[in-house]
Formats: structure tokens, C-alpha cells, sequence
């Protein structure tokens, strides 16, 4: 049970991803770019979905 605990937490840490729209790299949850959820640019404040083939 220690080790699903262990693999669950180890996920939440920050990944860059870059903003179609400005091209500026912003840091975001990796488990929420991981469930697709829409992520906020912090320069120009617009809405996008960083895709999973990302992580490819």
C-alpha cells in the first residue's frame, strides 16, 4: 500500500510547457498536464491544452 502512496505523490511535481500562442514556457502540475485539463499562461493570460505526445 506504501508503494501506491510513494508512486502517487512522486507524480506531483512541475513540468515546462510552452504556450502555442507567445511562445513563453511556463512551469504546470505534471498531473494535470497529464489529464489534459486547460492550463493558463501566466504572459499573456490564454487558455491552451499541452497534448500528451509531449512526454513522447
Amino acid at each position: 500500500m506504501s508503494q501506491r502512496i510513494d508512486a502517487k505523490n512522486s507524480r506531483n511535481y512541475l513540468v515546462k510547457c510552452t504556450c502555442p500562442h507567445c511562445n513563453q514556457q511556463s512551469e504546470h502540475s505534471f498531473s494535470r498536464v497529464q489529464k489534459g485539463a486547460m492550463l493558463m499562461c501566466p504572459r499573456c493570460s490564454k487558455l491552451f491544452s499541452q497534448g500528451k505526445t509531449a512526454f513522447a
